[in-house]
């Protein structure tokens, strides 16, 4: 008797077990990945570049320490530091150069000089007073000038900066220079700029978290052996809403002829170089932190 109540009870349990309800699942999925807009000029004056131009947009889906994805195949270029004129390009011009011209030091008088020609560079058109001279008297290490170029990032994610140098190409007597005679510094701007668009003012410093710009790398022969990372991200530029520009902060880069690398510091071009010239082309790519 026990037995048989056992089992019907066994049947009821089974019945309730089986019976269906009616359900209704959802399931709402947002995903945003990490993203590094780049943007500077799309080509150099020389070949009719323009600015401002957004030429990279990289998604950080890559494996932490390889470039990110970009899905513009074109490549963004710098822009004149302060300026959103593009970086000039050719052979005949210093690329960027910011520095005044002004070919001696020590004149006792006159030495008036005018750069009429090319900006940044000594030429033809450009034109000088007769000075007078001392022992001290001297040419100037603006002779030569000094390259400082700007790219401009926004960021919702931290990311780092890889950089590589080409070989140099020299002509005349800088053909005994190396990439090491190339001094060679870079910096963050988190600050703001107008520059005929406004930046920054919704942006932070995205080295905030992490080490920031690498100071040891001092010279371009420190980059052409291959992708070199010189800058290390912890946190994203975005602080707050905002347009692109204004969530942007300013990566400045700073090149100096180097004379006399048997020197501690930067040493100015002097007579005993000679006459030529050297350039070498930087490349920087966003990679996964």
């Amino acid at each position: 008797m026990t037995i048989k109540k056992l089992a019907a009870g066994g049947v009821i349990a089974s019945l309730m077990a089986s019976t269906a309800y009616a359900s209704v699942i959802d399931r709402p999925y947002f995903r945003v990945l990490g993203v590094v807009v780049v943007w500077g000029a799309n080509d150099t004056n020389a070949n009719s570049g323009s600015a401002p131009v957004a030429s990279d947009f990289v998604l950080l889906d890559a494996t932490s320490g390889t470039a990110g994805n970009d899905l513009i195949s074109t490549d963004a270029y710098t822009v004149i530091t302060g300026t959103m004129d593009p970086i000039p390009g050719d052979a005949t011009a210093v690329d960027g150069a910011t520095v005044v011209l002004d070919p001696l030091t020590g004149e006792t008088s006159g030495g008036t000089f005018v750069d009429n020609g090319t900006s940044g560079v000594l030429d033809a058109a450009d034109t000088l007073t007769a000075f007078g001279m001392d022992a001290t008297t001297d040419v100037s290490g603006d002779l030569i000038g000094t390259h400082t170029s700007s790219f401009f990032v926004a960021s919702n994610a931290a990311f780092d900066i890889y950089a590589s140098s080409s070989a140099p190409t020299t002509t005349g007597d800088f053909t005994t220079l190396t990439a090491a005679n190339i001094a060679y510094s870079l910096a963050v701007n988190a600050g703001t700029g107008t520059e005929g668009i406004g930046w920054g003012s919704a942006s932070q410093d995205p080295s905030t978290g992490g080490t920031g710009v690498d100071a040891t790398i001092t010279d371009l022969g420190d980059l052409t052996g291959g992708a070199v990372k010189v800058f290390d991200g912890g946190q994203r530029t975005a602080a707050s809403n905002g347009s692109l520009s204004q969530q942007s902060v300013r990566f400045d880069a700073t090149y100096d002829l180097d004379s006399d690398l048997g020197t501690a510091g930067i040493q100015d071009y002097d007579l005993s170089l000679g006459a030529g010239s050297i350039t070498a082309d930087v490349t920087y790519t966003v990679y996964v932190p």
